[in-house]
């Protein structure tokens, strides 16, 4: 399905010259989501999980909404220190916000509907959030309105049991780059003027990142000499999101191009990707800097594995998925402890 539509892309030329909706309009149907399986045992998992759907965030721009999962035992806050008989419900639930995929034009919320659901039965209350895309919002607006929504978790906190100073982020494709874009802007010396992007800065460190599949070097991205269908894909997503048809020569694409605006000071990260149609080489360039600065970092890589597609990580018909899984959680008990 995704080389047919990339094979018809080649046919927009005309109209992708002139404007990118186009060329955007098609790229959607790749990323319609054809069902995933759920791991052994999902179902006793929702059981334990409270869901609160299209829930709103005050923002600037469109598509701010957000799904809440809390788990059954409300007043459980993972690592809270033991302060009392009632340190659990006094500290409340540390927040996991999660940023969709979707190539910076599409995508939802719903795609989080069992990872959220698997999250928050390990004791986290999961922030499943939209945000506006491209070609009706360009960048930096889903970073802004991550950190809206960061900012709205603590006009939320007593009512649904939650600990604004605890947040802990996460993201998938593109949504893994943003999430690392906010992470930087946070707590990388002299990124945020670089950048000019506006958002709050946060009383309490990011507890962690949890990032799958996302491309965190544009700028490699930009200079590989794919074939024509891949610059058709690349050229729609670039010139879509960054605002610009000469994106490549763009100072947007340096400043996104996160692995190149790290700091000894970003937070504990666990990084993820598949081998097949995704950005294994970006992620692994980014362990290595992060690592060389000092930082925390898990990671999970398959170089030798079967063929295993973007996003692999939700499916759990791959043995990998729950590899990932246990490590992710392994990742998450450390730096809570």
């Amino acid at each position: 399905m995704i080389v047919a539509l990339l094979a018809l892309g080649t046919l927009t030329g005309v109209a992708f010259s002139v404007s990118v909706v186009p060329s955007i309009l098609l790229l959607r149907l790749a990323f319609i989501d054809r069902g995933r399986t759920p791991p052994t045992g999902f179902a006793d998992a929702e059981s334990r999980v409270t869901v609160h759907h299209d829930l709103t965030y005050p923002s600037t721009a469109g598509r701010n909404t957000f799904d809440l999962y809390l788990p059954e035992t409300t007043g459980f806050a993972r690592g809270a220190k033991d302060d009392g008989a009632d340190a659990d419900s006094k500290n409340g639930l540390p927040v996991i916000i999660w940023v969709h995929g979707g190539g910076f034009i599409t995508g939802d919320k719903s795609s989080l509907s069992t990872y959220g659901t698997l999250l928050a039965d390990q004791g986290y209350a999961v922030v499943a959030m939209n945000y506006d895309y491209a070609p009706d919002a360009t960048y930096p607006t889903p970073v802004v309105q991550l950190g809206e929504m960061v900012s709205h978790v603590a006009d939320i906190a007593d009512e649904y049991g939650l600990d604004s100073s605890r947040i802990l982020l996460g993201g998938d494709s593109a949504g893994a780059q943003i999430a690392a874009q906010f992470a930087a802007l946070q707590t990388t010396p002299g990124y945020r003027a670089l950048t000019g992007i506006t958002v709050p800065m946060m009383t309490n460190p990011i507890e962690g990142l949890i990032l799958f599949c996302g491309p965190y070097d544009l700028e490699s991205s930009a200079t590989k000499d794919d074939s024509a269908i891949e610059r058709w894909f690349i050229n729609t997503i670039g010139w879509g999101y960054l605002g610009r048809r000469d994106w490549r020569n763009s100072r947007e694409m340096s400043q996104a191009s996160i692995a190149n605006h790290l700091s000894k000071h970003f937070p504990p990260t666990y990084v993820t990707d598949g081998n097949y149609l995704s950005f294994p080489e970006q992620g692994e360039k980014l362990v290595t800097r992060l690592t060389g600065l000092g930082v925390h970092v898990d990671s999970s890589f398959f170089p030798d594995a079967p063929k295993l597609p973007h996003e692999f990580q939700f499916d759990f018909q791959y043995p990998q998925s729950y590899t990932v899984w246990k490590a992710m959680k392994g990742f998450l008990d450390g730096i809570s402890d």
